[in-house]
């Protein structure tokens, strides 16, 4: 009768030990397959001419209620200004009492509680409304387009153009500010300001701005009613509205061709990345 085997595997040589065959055995981690790695593809014509032109409307109608706020910030800033200035004057003339123009802030509360002064201070948020509105037409408009990451590239455009708006906002201030003698309407023929033509600044004027002496005034020349009267601010909104109004569109077209370029420049950076290619053989 045949007896089985009871050790199947071979006897190790003489003189070495015998090892199971599982500890000869070593594991080994599977190795993760690489996939080449494709650059993103350029930006499709369509996608950049849509992400241009939501930047000039949308980020157009964004900076129009950036205008808006700002002038309407502009227009109720003035009567403050000159009413502070003209209380002040008031304490020259009174001599030491009070101020002899006392009445600006009255007729300045007063005005704020018109019509005039409601629509001017309701401007300042609806300008916020009409930005956000353009943000949203233009989130809009690029998600309709098929463009990747609308409102990213939305924001971020309208991050960019608005720090180079700065920029170029502050050079200018720099190099052509002074040409024009830094202030507005300086240097024209019609609008030279000379203090000796009046009666209270002949007194204390020879031609020279360095010896213009306003000490030599004559406080009684002055008519505090009439001072009064010109920092009333139903005025002084009606006579500098339309000019910064102006202001305020004229200084929109800056803002809305630097948003062409970033709105671009984001759809750009921000274009969706190449698709996996898939394995027709897997």
């Amino acid at each position: 009768m045949t007896v089985p085997n009871p050790a199947p595997w071979p006897a190790a040589p003489q003189g070495q030990p015998t090892q199971q065959a599982s500890a000869q055995q070593t594991s080994v981690p599977p190795v993760a397959p690489t996939q080449a790695t494709t650059p993103r593809p350029p930006l499709p014509k369509a996608d950049a001419h849509r992400a241009r032109l939501a930047g000039g409307l949308g980020g157009g109608i964004a900076w129009l209620g950036l205008g808006i706020s700002q002038a309407a910030i502009l227009l109720l800033a003035l009567p403050f200004i000159f009413g502070a200035v003209i209380f002040g004057i008031g304490f020259a003339l009174s001599e030491g009492g009070p101020s002899a123009t006392g009445g600006v802030w009255p007729q300045l509360t007063d005005w704020l509680g018109s019509a005039g002064g409601i629509a001017v201070i309701a401007a300042i948020p609806l300008g916020i409304v009409v930005w956000l509105v353009g943000l949203w037409i233009s989130a809009r408009m690029l998600r309709r387009a098929g463009v990747h990451r609308p409102v990213g590239v939305t924001w971020a455009g309208f991050g960019i153009a608005a720090a180079a708006n700065i920029v170029l906002g502050s050079l200018g201030s720099i190099t052509i500010g002074p040409a024009f003698g830094g202030l507005p309407f300086a240097g024209g023929p019609n609008l030279d300001f000379d203090p000796s033509d009046t009666d209270w600044g002949a007194q204390g004027w020879s031609g020279d701005p360095g010896d213009f002496d306003p000490s030599a005034i004559d406080p009684g020349s002055l008519d505090p009613g009439l001072l009064e009267r010109i920092a009333e601010p139903g005025q002084l909104v009606a006579l500098a509205g339309p000019w910064i109004a102006l202001g305020s569109l004229a200084s929109l077209i800056v803002p809305i061709i630097l948003s062409t370029f970033a709105w671009w420049w984001m759809a750009h950076a921000l274009r969706a990345p190449a698709r996996p290619e898939v394995d027709a053989t897997a």
